[in-house]
């Protein structure tokens, strides 16, 4: 009982004499917290990392496939993905894809029945065949020389040239008309979805019959012009065909007046097309004079192009153009000359003993000039 009155005794006296120290402390002798030897806080910890998770990019492509001509062409212009193929022998296709700011070039060989190889600018991939099934695999070096190693498989869906892709963050549905879906950008590039379409499409070629036609053997070059905003800031628009080798490209000055310029294969000439009359495009460069008139609704293509070799060093044009759908749309159809035009490309066939391609560059530099000034037409974003 002594020890037990003896302890609260202790404890209380203790406890007194902690409270009058205490009290005896003034606040300016409180400099900072360690005048009174408290313990520092614990440190705030750092709040976890949020993972982001995967990040869909929707796709839908337009595909143009022309059998007669062994080429297919791919393209989504909002998405600015473009593939294109085109047979050059047995066995051999060459490569054409664009992606952003960026072109890309590179060839398929067909080395056995059911084998492929894609190899270009930082793409090889490798497809073999089984049982209507494609499996794809390789690297594909995308931006900032990012590697990424492709393991997929092309399933058969309706026919021979239709498929489906899914799984391992891409999602595609293939057919001669169209290619639409989703991929994880975070996982693939575009650079690596256009080299996969460029193999379907591959396929697409070889697998689809030419259709048998004796108009076809009057034009010997086939034009598939692509139209879209200018690349690397300079033109405004422009348009470009890789396999038939030309390319037009116009930088709009002021309202109504742009400068062009032109390459068909080795040659390179530039002019300006005006936009003055609300009726007439013209385009004045060199000994080129041609220009574009509406008259009552209907359209006339008239004057001269310079083409080197010609009599005169210049080739007459006449050429009725007409309307089809909207603004943007129009198509040329006289002996020699067969055009379909709209606002993403310019398709067709000539006989270049008759309109030569410096007048097809010539007239696409006009028809791009009327599309940019149409009621309600916005220049493309770059």
């Amino acid at each position: 009982m002594k020890k037990t009155v003896y302890c609260l005794l202790t404890f209380a006296l203790s406890a007194n004499l902690y409270a009058s120290d205490l009290n005896g402390i003034k606040a300016a002798d409180i400099k900072d917290q360690n005048a009174l030897d408290l313990p520092a806080p614990a440190a705030a910890q750092a709040a976890p990392e949020q993972k982001t998770g995967k990040a869909y990019n929707n796709v839908y492509m337009f595909v143009n496939n022309n059998p007669s001509w062994k080429q297919a062409e791919a393209n989504d212009y909002s998405n600015r993905i473009e593939a294109r193929v085109r047979q050059i022998s047995a066995g051999q296709y060459d490569v054409s894809l664009r992606t952003d700011l960026q072109s890309d070039w590179g060839t398929i060989y067909k080395n056995s029945a059911n084998y492929y190889n894609l190899s270009g600018n930082g793409m090889y991939l490798s497809m073999s065949e089984f049982g209507g099934n494609y499996s794809i695999s390789g690297n594909v070096t995308g931006p900032n020389n990012q590697n990424k190693y492709i393991y997929i498989t092309l399933y058969k869906s309706f026919d021979e040239t239709s498929f489906t892709v899914s799984g391992g963050g891409i999602y595609l549905s293939i057919n001669k008309n169209s290619i639409n879906g989703n991929f994880d950008d975070q996982q693939y590039s575009k650079k690596a979805i256009a080299s996969i379409i460029s193999l379907a499409l591959a396929v697409q070629v070889e697998k689809t019959p030419a259709a048998k036609s004796a108009a076809l053997k009057q034009y010997d070059q086939r034009i598939w012009l692509s139209i879209g905003p200018g690349f690397g800031g300079w033109n405004t628009v422009e348009a470009s065909d890789p396999f038939s080798r030309i390319e037009v490209g116009l930088r709009k000055i002021f309202d109504g007046e742009y400068d062009a310029e032109m390459t068909t294969d080795n040659s390179r000439d530039s002019g300006r097309v005006s936009h003055f009359f609300t009726s007439r495009y013209e385009f004045r460069g060199g000994r080129t004079d041609l220009r574009i008139e509406e008259w009552a609704g209907s359209y006339t293509v008239q004057g001269n192009v310079a083409v080197d070799g010609a009599p005169n060093g210049t080739v007459s044009v006449k050429l009725e153009m007409r309307q089809r759908f909207d603004a943007f749309s129009f198509y040329i159809q006289q002996p020699g000359i067969y055009l379909i035009i709209d606002k993403n490309a310019i398709n067709g066939e000539v006989d270049t003993k008759v309109y030569p391609k410096q007048v097809v560059a010539a007239i696409t530099a006009l028809v791009m000039a009327m599309q940019q000034e149409a009621p309600g037409q916005q220049a493309p974003e770059k």
